[in-house]
């Protein structure tokens, strides 16, 4: 029941936000009593925040680079760039799923008007992924300063969730309802080109 209530409260609070959803709603739409929320949550913060964990750990062990794949210093120039352009494949082939979805709507409120829970957990769990991009960053592109290699770092990652974010846009542009596996394709070798070149300043 927790988990079923975690994914409805993901889907509810994506959609419309924390103020507009109530828990009434949320036990109902998995047919159990509000008492459930509470004796699992404590009460509807409890569920947004479990809600926000859940997609953090989610993130963190399916999809996001993970501390230990990032090459260490040994690594020739190619093997860095290539394995970061296969973690950003891999963020921009969740995105394009329909499973991102929910996630995607949760996340980007947060990234607008953040919690301070939520703020939290980006600490705890994102930033150090984050930063540990930003040292891959500063390894190829040693002429930048920090403030600029941690742009570069967002820069690229955001590249990636533009997939998920600009959905719509692109089945305009691409004149296309829904995205084949051939578009898709298409997408994260446009996704990889354009990585490679910010990685590289644009040299050849």
């Amino acid at each position: 029941m927790r988990a079923k209530l975690i994914h409805v409260a993901i889907e509810k609070f994506g959609k419309r936000g924390f103020d507009a959803v109530g828990t009434r709603e949320i036990a109902a739409a998995v047919d159990t009593p509000m008492s459930s929320i509470t004796y699992h949550f404590g009460g509807k913060e409890g569920l947004y925040h479990a809600a926000a964990e859940h997609i953090f750990e989610y993130l963190q062990t399916h999809v996001a680079t993970r501390l230990e794949e990032l090459p260490g210093p040994e690594a020739t120039r190619e093997e860095r760039i290539a394995n970061i352009c296969r973690v950003l494949r891999r963020i921009g082939t969740f995105m394009l799923s329909d499973e991102s979805a929910h996630f995607a709507l949760f996340i980007g409120r947060e990234q607008q008007d953040p919690t301070e829970g939520v703020l939290q957990l980006m600490k705890e769990r994102i930033v150090p992924m984050m930063l540990g991009l930003v040292g891959q960053v500063q390894m190829l592109r040693p002429e930048l300063s920090d403030d600029e290699a941690k742009a570069v770092a967002v820069y690229i990652f955001g590249m990636a969730i533009t997939l998920r974010h600009a959905r719509a846009s692109l089945g305009l542009l691409l004149e296309k309802e829904t995205l084949d596996d051939a578009t898709k394709d298409m997408l994260l070798d446009q996704l990889e080109q354009s990585t490679r070149s910010v990685l590289t300043g644009g040299a050849a």
